[in-house]
């Protein structure tokens, strides 16, 4: 796997995957992306270059998309079992 597919098929997949479960047992929306931005952020200065800056805060953005969705139909199946 070259780093063009991990970081443009493997890495966001991942993010988002990750996002939707750790919101679930955590049930904080900044937690998530929080953490995929560090990681984002080392993975920016260590494995890519700067300019995969840009993607890193384009990443954190779909992190916060898909906690704010899982914490969404948390409430709607909360709402349902009241």
């Amino acid at each position: 796997m070259t780093h063009l597919e991990f970081a443009f098929g493997l890495l966001p997949l991942s993010i988002l995957i990750a996002s939707l479960i750790v919101t679930l047992f955590v049930q904080k929306v900044y937690f998530m992306p929080v953490v995929s931005f560090i990681i984002l952020l080392i993975l920016t200065f260590t494995l890519f270059n700067v300019s995969f800056f840009g993607w890193a805060v384009v990443y954190t953005l779909g992190s916060f998309i898909a906690s704010y969705i899982a914490l969404f139909i948390m409430k709607i199946l909360y709402k349902k079992r009241s």
